[in-house]
């Protein structure tokens, strides 16, 4: 059965018509990932889903910081991999399609269906061993065609790889000086209320602004950067960045007598924040069904230089547009909504799901 399917592979013209589709369908996909600069291609997209969210599914039943945070890595190789694998194959099925593609250098035999998938891999890999050879003007000339194409493949990988490095600890770099500003949004109003102006978190918004403009940007570039989670909730950024947007909402409407210099650098910075979760909806992420849960805002309002009861606070949070998205990318990075408003649950949030009543 084996030697019979192995002799169909080694002389059927249609092959090379399937593997033609395989190679064009990854010099697309590797195209338009790694040079667009604004969307990843259909492989990409859908085998980063599926392995982030089988990741994703076991953390939220056992947490396990350490596997999400190798993850970005992981995906990434495993892309690789995939792209390398399925050019790899679509090459050797066009090389099977009639059987004198190939032959042997020494005995002029032809070669048989693992010799040919030898032949492509090295060719691929620009490696020109040289034990097989095409055979004819046609198969040199796609031969000449799969090396340059290994050779265009490998070199987009390392270009496209590299930089994602750079991108996931800029990430954390955002994510680390928003939260230097206080691990809560009840933190971030203390330590920043000054007079009731708020200087110090208006001076500070203006370089958090740039970098979350940036950072939306190499989400759109480097869409894997999506799938490099921080274990430590300092340089978490979906928690970083959800602190932050509960935290301008309730300083700009809570505090009327905020300068205007003020608010106007907390409205650009909102703009900002939705732009940012724009791009994220719009590759990664969808709203959730429902809108988090506000916890109690009495701390909050009991502030210096806060005008406002606890409930209308609540009232004003629970209806932002972008609320339901936000709890998503939360939730998504494989946190539950509570460690944005409570840094010391970090591990029991972790796990996406509501703690089991004791």
């Amino acid at each position: 059965m084996l030697q019979a399917t192995i002799r169909m592979l080694d002389n059927h013209p249609l092959l090379a018509l399937l593997g033609a589709v395989l190679v064009l369908a990854v010099a697309y996909d590797g195209a338009r990932t790694t040079l667009s600069a604004s969307a990843s291609g259909p492989i990409t997209r859908r085998l980063s889903a599926v392995l982030w969210g089988a990741l994703l599914f076991v953390h939220r039943r056992r947490p396990r910081h350490t596997m999400l945070e190798r993850a970005g890595t992981w995906i990434t190789l495993s892309l690789i991999v995939t792209w390398v694998l399925l050019a790899w194959l679509g090459w050797a099925l066009v090389f099977c399609a009639t059987p004198g593609a190939v032959q042997n250098s020494t005995t002029m035999l032809s070669a048989s269906f693992f010799d040919r998938v030898y032949f492509a891999g090295f060719t691929l890999t620009t490696l020109g061993v040289g034990d097989f050879a095409p055979k004819g003007i046609v198969w040199q000339l796609l031969t000449v065609i799969a090396a340059g194409n290994g050779l265009l493949l490998f070199t987009m990988s390392i270009t496209y790889a590299i930089p994602i490095i750079s991108a996931a600890t800029e990430k954390r770099q955002l994510a680390l000086a928003i939260n230097t500003l206080g691990e809560s949004p009840l933190a971030i109003c203390r330590n920043t209320v000054g007079d009731g102006d708020f200087d110090v978190l208006r001076s500070q918004l203006e370089q958090i602004e740039t970098a979350i403009a940036d950072a939306g940007q190499k989400h759109l570039a480097y869409p894997i950067l999506h799938y490099f989670h921080s274990a430590d909730t300092m340089t978490a950024l979906p928690l970083a960045l959800a602190r932050l947007d509960q935290t301008l909402t309730i300083v700009d409407h809570a505090a009327p007598q905020l300068p205007a210099a003020t608010r106007a650098r907390i409205a650009i910075t909102q703009r900002t924040i939705e732009r940012f979760m724009a791009t994220l909806e719009s590759a990664f992420i969808r709203a959730s069904d429902q809108r988090p849960d506000i916890p109690d805002l009495d701390a909050v309002t009991d502030l210096p230089f806060f005008e406002t009861d606890a409930q209308a606070l609540q009232n004003r949070l629970a209806s932002l547009e972008r609320q339901p998205l936000m709890h998503a990318y939360v939730r998504d990075d494989g946190w539950r909504w509570e460690a944005v408003w409570d840094a010391e649950n970090a591990d029991e949030a972790a796990t996406g799901e509501a703690p089991p009543s004791r």
